[in-house]
């Protein structure tokens, strides 16, 4: 299966470099590392991954104990499509372009989904295109819901500032060709503070840092 696994992806990778993003399949590292920061979903919650690729990710979510009755997986590429559907006949797998999930997912999950794992290459693509991928996240997922995204880049693959989001750094998984980091976005709420606010939080951000 592995070999099987190899075959697809650099089939794809050949095919489309700039859409699969990395030269090697995600490791097991990596796929059980993101997926522990996936709480399990309540009965009415659902769990979304975008750009699944070969199902690595997929895989390790079902061992973490996300119930295949509430995992759905989009991808982009037929092939990877069918090659999914395959290998992880027990979750819902949807053809098609994260920028459409208001069109794709079924009602039922709309506003309802508790976390969306990404890998997606998001540092290849346009502001524009980030964009519109971070509106329809938002457009299908809980208030509270939150988006889960890695990189072999350094910094936030995301310029969050830019697309309402708070952002926090995960942390680094090494074992995985090449290192990647794990990067946590929730949809920003700005609420009007006090200006002794700003400077009490700021006293406790520069005091936390030992500066």
């Amino acid at each position: 299966m592995r070999n099987n696994e190899n075959v697809v992806f650099f089939k794809s990778l050949l095919k489309a470099p700039l859409k699969t993003g990395a030269f090697f399949p995600s490791s097991r590292n990596l796929a059980s590392s993101i997926s522990s920061f996936v709480n399990i979903p309540e009965p009415d919650e659902y769990i979304l991954e975008i750009g699944a690729g070969t199902g690595r990710l997929t895989s390790a979510l079902l061992e973490r104990g996300i119930p295949g009755s509430q995992l759905i997986i989009l991808e982009m590429q037929p092939s990877l499509v069918k090659f999914l559907r395959k290998t992880v006949p027990c979750v819902t797998v949807i053809e098609g372009n994260a920028t459409d999930l208001l069109s794709l997912l079924p009602e039922k999950t709309i506003g309802n989904i508790q976390t969306i794992v990404s890998g997606i290459p998001m540092v290849n693509l346009r502001l524009s295109d980030q964009q519109q991928i971070v509106t329809a996240v938002k457009n299908v997922m809980k208030p509270d819901g939150t988006l889960l995204q890695f990189t072999y880049r350094p910094g936030s693959p995301l310029p969050s500032s830019k697309l309402g989001l708070d952002q926090r750094y995960l942390g680094h998984v090494f074992l995985n060709m090449p290192p990647a980091a794990i990067w946590e976005y929730k949809t920003a709420h700005h609420t009007a503070l006090h200006p002794a606010s700003f400077a009490f939080m700021n006293h406790f951000k520069f005091k936390r840092a030992g500066l």
